[in-house]
């Protein structure tokens, strides 16, 4: 399977009651039986057309329609499993799982990509190399970026989580330098809804190893206490006071920390 689309010839199943069908020309609208559909039983011309709950279906094709507040919808274009019957377009949050951590496709740094564009990595406060990204469902359904070094080990962790029913989703992974600009700016202005944030060019985030998790808190929270117990031993560890949402992959420290019996390391104390 292709880590960077994977979606890509993956079956998913229609778990929702009100799996509605989108107008192609305009995905914000739903479609409605006409004169000229074929009824399933029990409808008529003017219902609503959904997708009956439990359904197999293959993904055609996706776009993504920004929300606001960083959020969005991914709608699909989903054939039956076997490819016999087009169902059209419908959100992606029907299905099993809600399509959060399906990737969406690699980004690649543009020709001649300078070290504040989009794909520039930074490190220590110094330009460092271009990266490619991969564009990723996170929590809250907001599309964000891992760069492809880390996507596999990312994905591993997400997976060993789910096989004990825990789901790994991310608020933040990799940043821009405008993106790192605009939170520390924010930040420092005392602005509603910032947090704390390193200067740009400082942050782990741009490096490309930081992932900002979404915990719902520390001790007692079902993800905080499973990345504890198993994150170091897949490349993770906390690293940030005070920030236990914010994880980073690196396997030297994860190491360290194994070794001291903890999962962070040691200025993290809160």
């Amino acid at each position: 399977m292709d880590q960077t689309e994977s979606y890509m010839g993956t079956t998913f199943v229609i778990v929702s009651d009100d799996a509605r069908v989108r107008k192609p020309d305009d995905l914000m609208t739903l479609e409605r039986y006409s004169p000229r559909d074929v009824l399933p039983p029990g409808a008529q011309i003017g219902d609503l057309k959904r997708i009956p709950k439990g359904t197999n279906v293959k993904i055609n094709e996706i776009q993504v329609v920004p929300t606001g507040a960083a959020g969005s919808i991914v709608f699909a274009h989903v054939s039956s499993s076997d490819g016999t019957t087009a169902y059209g377009w419908t959100s992606t949050r029907n299905f099993n799982g809600g399509f959060v951590n399906e990737t969406l496709g690699a980004i690649p740094p543009a020709p001649g990509a300078g070290k504040f564009g989009p794909n520039a990595a930074w490190k220590g406060g110094k330009y460092d190399r271009q990266l490619t990204l991969v564009a990723i469902v996170g929590a809250n359904y907001g599309i964000k970026h891992i760069a492809l070094d880390t996507l596999d080990a990312y994905l591993e962790l997400v997976r060993a989580a789910v096989t004990e029913n825990v789901l790994i989703a991310i608020n933040s992974g990799f940043r821009s330098y405008q993106e790192q600009k605009y939170l520390y700016e924010g930040y420092i202005n005392h602005r509603h809804n910032f947090n704390k944030a390193a200067k740009p060019g400082a942050s782990n985030h741009q490096s490309g190893i930081a992932f900002d998790i979404h915990v719902a808190g520390t001790a007692g929270s079902a993800v905080y206490d499973w990345l504890k117990k198993n994150a170091p031993h897949r490349g993770f560890v906390r690293t940030v006071n005070k920030e236990p949402w914010h994880w980073e992959y690196n396997p030297a420290k994860a190491a360290a920390a194994l070794a001291a019996h903890t999962y962070k390391t040691s200025n993290v104390i809160a």
